[in-house]
């Protein structure tokens, strides 16, 4: 008797759209539903988890999570009161809009404030009117964190108070360092002393190339200068207008808005990592229309794409769910068989790199390695497996490695060289510090979103 067996039927538009994965591109749509009761919330709960999941040649690279009804501060502006001035914490409690009350720490960072009812001299005084821009949200029964050194970031540039020198990205190379320091001068943003021509009636301000500013140049596209100069006359005009406009407004009003929730989300991706956008969703899609028109995230050359399939959704489409309870398991497997064991804690990431189930072999006539071999081999390839988990999983904070140990120094200096390498590609700053004697690699990672876990609001899968 045979059984009854229900054989798939291609169909072209899916199998074009299977064909398509090896391209980069960036998937936008509604958390799937099987994560949604892991996270303690109903597929149709009112406020909906939406996620940026990037994909590089059919490997997902990088998720953010969102609400397009709630999202971060982070970046905002308001002209804030100070109400209370704490001496032995060198700190002040700043009151915003909302009558919300604000920690601002009175040194660090912080530039010299500009006040808009006295001359600053030096001293801050409770009831002094100033410009505060939020730096970490409230969490639990901590207040927002504000500062007083304001700063517009853009794709290309960062505008911050404090200096007119401008800086760029030690990313960069000496030859993109020259094109970047010869372009800013040929457009006039700086002078002949390399310093960034100021505005009348705003504070001290300076200039920051990012990486992608230095890439952009290199790669000589016939516009690339007109989307470096736009972008840093947008930040310029944000810049003056909080000053200008705080000399002039109520206390406790917001002088300059938090990017969007789609923007924040599409913040971590680098626009040469991906050629188009697809979503299944038709806000989405009507926002990044508009983006794509203003010119951000270097959309202009990007495809922007409404998927519609109620039969079959785009995280089906991508197996979004499964990929996604995979990026969050404690076991990641290698080609090899050999694989990571990852645990996070609160004060620390710990990988441990395991043989496991490996089956490298030398290739040669006996098709065996050596036992050295075979451990540097393993070590190779958990090195780049780690530099993409690291940001998968958006880890930060301080990331302890434990390889399989190595025979010789030169073995170990080839592993942490490796390691460098494949994390450089990383957006969010890596530092492989170096190898400690009981051969635990160390790194940091700057934190600047919350991980994986905490945007998905569970424990890792023991897998």
């Amino acid at each position: 008797m045979s059984r009854n067996i229900r054989q798939a039927v291609p169909r072209p538009d899916r199998e074009q759209q299977r064909r398509e994965r090896g391209t980069g591109k960036v998937l936008i749509t509604a958390c799937p539903s099987g994560l949604y009761a892991k996270r303690g919330h109903a597929p149709d709960s009112e406020s909906k988890c939406l996620l940026a999941a990037l994909f590089g040649q059919d490997r997902l690279t990088a998720v953010q999570t969102f609400s397009p009804d709630l999202h971060s501060r982070i970046g905002a502006v308001y002209l804030g009161k100070i109400k209370k001035i704490v001496r032995n914490l060198n700190a002040c409690f700043v009151e915003i809009a909302g009558g919300e009350q604000c920690f601002l720490h009175m040194g660090g960072e912080n530039d010299a404030p500009f006040l808009t009812n006295r001359t600053y001299d030096g001293r801050l005084m409770e009831g002094d009117e100033l410009p505060v821009q939020i730096r970490q949200e409230a969490i639990k029964t901590k207040q927002a964190a504000v500062s007083t050194r304001i700063t517009m970031q853009g794709e290309f540039f960062v505008l911050a108070t404090g200096t007119s020198r401008p800086g760029i990205s030690r990313k960069l190379g000496e030859t993109q360092k020259i094109l970047l320091r010869d372009f800013l001068e040929r457009m006039k943003i700086t002078d002949q002393d390399g310093l960034l021509v100021q505005e009348e009636g705003v504070p001290l301000f300076g200039l920051v190339a990012r990486t992608r500013a230095g890439l952009i140049l290199e790669q000589a596209a016939p516009d690339c200068e007109d989307v470096l100069y736009g972008e840093y006359e947008r930040l310029r005009r944000q810049f003056t207008s909080v000053f200008l406009q705080g000399r002039h407004r109520t206390c406790y009003s917001c002088l300059h808005e938090a990017g969007s929730a789609l923007q924040e989300a599409l913040g971590p991706f680098l626009p040469d990592e991906y050629e188009e956008v697809v979503t299944d969703l038709m806000p989405i899609y009507e926002e990044l229309s508009q983006l794509q028109q203003q010119g951000r995230f270097s959309l202009e050359k990007k495809q922007i794409r409404l998927y519609q399939d109620p039969d079959f959704p785009l995280y089906k489409l991508y197996s979004l769910e499964t990929r996604l309870v995979e990026a969050m398991a404690k076991t990641v497997w290698l080609k090899s068989g050999a694989n990571l064991v990852i645990e996070q804690t609160e004060s620390l990431t710990a990988i441990d790199v395991n043989t496991g189930k490996c089956t490298l072999t030398s290739g040669g006539e006996s098709g065996k390695a050596s036992s050295a071999e075979v451990m540097r081999r393993v070590n190779l390839e958990a090195a780049g497996e780690v530099a993409r988990q690291l940001r998968l999983r958006n880890l930060s904070g301080i990331i302890i490695v434990d390889f399989i140990n190595l025979a010789t120094l030169a073995q170990e200096e080839e592993l942490l060289q490796k390691l460098r390498e494949m994390t450089e590609a990383d957006p969010v700053t890596v530092q492989v510090v170096d190898m400690t004697p009981l051969g635990l690699v160390e790194i940091t990672r700057k934190k600047m979103y919350p991980s994986l876990r905490e945007q998905l609001g569970k424990a890792t899968v023991d897998t």
